[in-house]
């Protein structure tokens, strides 16, 4: 028991550093779908929770919770349960702590991350960002989504299993540094399935790595991206993988063996400083490297997401027209590119030990290694 107390403990004060880190100015919320949680006698307790500050067993149950104010933070814990299902109907910043965390290293204290099935943002949660969380096909076609029904939403550092979907007529959408997970086989980008459908005409696409097709059409419209920049696109092979239109098409790394694309109908306007796959692709564009053999352009061995890395002496790796590195990992701003696991913009422990034994005077020695991510 005490053993347990001990880690629970250190957990709290985990978490706490964590939160410390965040913006001052709001509340930052606990959720874990392990908490007691019931918002009349239990609050979370075995958590740490109080009557004043629950820790929530679900996400919606924060949303809901009247204390829970537009511009606050969700810090979604990591669990072996799935989470329920959220509609999110406030500005919020949700925030899970990422994927893969049994892969990368100095990333989690322990390998649980925040997986859910669906994430809508409905009416009221305009500006809100979804960043850390695994978003994963739970047994209904509607699961591996995320459903963006407002304007100006930010997706960022997610792993995806099957797609974003679109209401009509939005404006500003961002999905930035995600990783779309070839799991199930899926388009990126979805419609709301409407025949008057208006696709967003200003989505920013960057920095992403997109194991799926991104064809953004269908005989109904063409959609347009207002900047699809520092991909890594490694879809089905010897297929068409992008169909888009858009104004700014540059240093991206098409890595699937005979993917082919269709930028701006074809006229590869705006397509520039790419990397392909295969010679015909984009051919006389600005720029534009032919890569035969992408095996010697990325690192040989890797996690996931750490394999999508180039190899620094690779003869094929040449910067892109801002000067930086192609691909996901590149970009003048280093806050810009992937992050391996999905890391939010906070420290993280990654490291707690102690040796079980207090000490006289001076209570138990515990050691905790954290770093801080961009």
């Amino acid at each position: 028991m005490k053993t347990k107390q001990l880690f629970f403990t250190i957990a709290v004060l985990c978490t706490a550093f964590l939160f410390s880190s965040m913006v001052q100015s709001q509340t930052t919320w606990r959720v874990n779908n392990q908490s007691n949680y019931d918002g009349a006698t239990l609050f979370g307790d075995n958590y740490g929770g109080t009557p004043s500050f629950p820790v929530f067993s679900e996400i919606n149950e924060a949303i809901a919770y009247p204390n829970v104010m537009a511009g606050d933070t969700l810090h979604i814990e990591g669990s072996t349960i799935i989470y329920a299902d959220a509609a999110v109907t406030k500005q919020l910043v949700i925030i899970g702590p990422g994927y893969f965390l049994s892969e990368n290293s100095k990333v989690s204290n322990n390998t649980y991350d925040a997986k859910i099935g669906r994430i809508s943002l409905n009416s009221g949660s305009e500006f809100s960002q979804i960043i850390g969380m695994n978003v994963v096909n739970d047994g209904s076609s509607n699961d591996g989504t995320i459903f963006v029904g407002v304007n100006e939403i930010t997706i960022k550092r997610c792993r995806i299993e099957r797609q974003i979907q679109f209401g009509t007529l939005l404006t500003g959408v961002y999905v930035l540094q995600n990783f779309f997970s070839n799991v199930t086989n899926s388009n990126a980008f979805r419609n709301n399935g409407s025949s008057n459908f208006v696709p967003p005409q200003d989505v920013i696409f960057n920095n992403n790595i997109c194991e799926k097709t991104l064809i953004w059409s269908n005989g109904n419209f063409t959609g347009t991206l207002l900047e699809c920049n520092n991909n890594i696109f490694n879809g089905p092979s010897n297929e068409l993988n992008l169909e888009f239109n858009t104004s700014s098409f540059q240093n991206n790394i098409l890595r699937a063996p005979g993917i082919t694309a269709n930028i701006n109908n074809g006229t590869n306007n705006n397509v520039q400083f790419n990397t392909v796959s295969l010679s015909s692709v984009f051919s006389g564009t600005m720029g534009n490297l032919w890569a035969p053999n992408m095996a010697i352009l990325f690192v040989p061995e890797g996690t996931t997401d750490s394999s999508y890395q180039l190899q620094a002496g690779s003869a094929d790796n040449v910067a892109g027209g801002d000067g930086s590195e192609r691909g996901a990992f590149g970009g003048i701003v280093a806050t810009n590119r992937y992050n391996l696991s999905g890391l939010g913009a906070i420290p993280v422990v990654y490291e707690v030990t102690t040796t079980g034994v207090s000490e006289a005077g001076t209570g138990l020695p515990v050691s905790i290694k954290a770093r801080t991510n961009n």
